[in-house]
């Protein structure tokens, strides 16, 4: 999922993952310029390699900031944890959450948080790609972002289960992958359906992490 984030005032916005088909990239452009904004960031809160490859190319002089993008060329820079970002008269604040990728982030705009695959309303990032780290995601989760207040309203990168919008309070207290569970016995059963994912690249979707 995508999000575009404006400040009227500037006339400036930023744009959150955005989706690297160039028709999506059309339709981005067209809201811009219908409602007269300027883009100054794009933000990625992760990416897949070779996704990045002309990830910028749609938004020609807008720089791209992202946790990490090792080969990407001109136009990327690196997010840094704890960093505000500025466009206009507002500021996202970086957030680290390493896990699902090596240098997945965060963002915080006053008391909403755009978290990518970080955290999943009501269910854990997918495993199947192989290169997410269970036990610094369980620590992103628990300790990065469930520390924010219950109000915080959570957007997530993808409407697996059907929903667009929570919040960290409800995500704390209900979330089922993540409620009661140790950080060993997360690791475990992650580690299990990422196994099972790998040993069947033909499967679409994931098995749900049992207690």
């Amino acid at each position: 999922m995508s999000y575009l984030i404006a400040d009227p005032s500037s006339g400036q916005a930023v744009l959150i993952d955005p989706n690297p088909d160039p028709c999506q990239a059309l339709v981005f452009k067209a809201l811009l310029a219908e409602r007269r904004l300027e883009l100054a960031l794009v933000l990625l809160t992760h990416a897949h390699c070779p996704a990045l490859d002309g990830l910028a190319d749609p938004y020609p002089g807008t720089v791209v900031v992202a946790g990490a993008v090792p080969n990407a060329g001109d136009g990327f820079r690196q997010a840094i944890d704890g960093e505000m970002l500025h466009f206009g008269n507002e500021a996202i604040r970086v957030i680290a959450t390493p896990g699902h990728t090596p240098a997945s982030v965060s963002f915080l705009w006053h008391d909403r948080l755009f978290c990518g695959d970080a955290l999943e309303l009501g269910g854990c990032t997918r495993a199947e790609t192989g290169e997410g780290d269970p036990g610094r995601l369980y620590d992103s989760v628990v300790t990065r972002l469930f520390v924010l207040s219950d109000e915080v309203l959570v957007f997530p990168g993808h409407d697996f289960h059907g929903r667009t919008v929570s919040t960290i309070g409800e995500e704390r207290r209900r979330n089922p992958y993540f409620l009661a569970r140790s950080r060993d016995a997360f690791v475990a059963a992650f580690r299990a359906r990422q196994q099972e994912a790998l040993a069947r690249p033909a499967f679409v979707g994931a098995a749900p992490l049992h207690h």
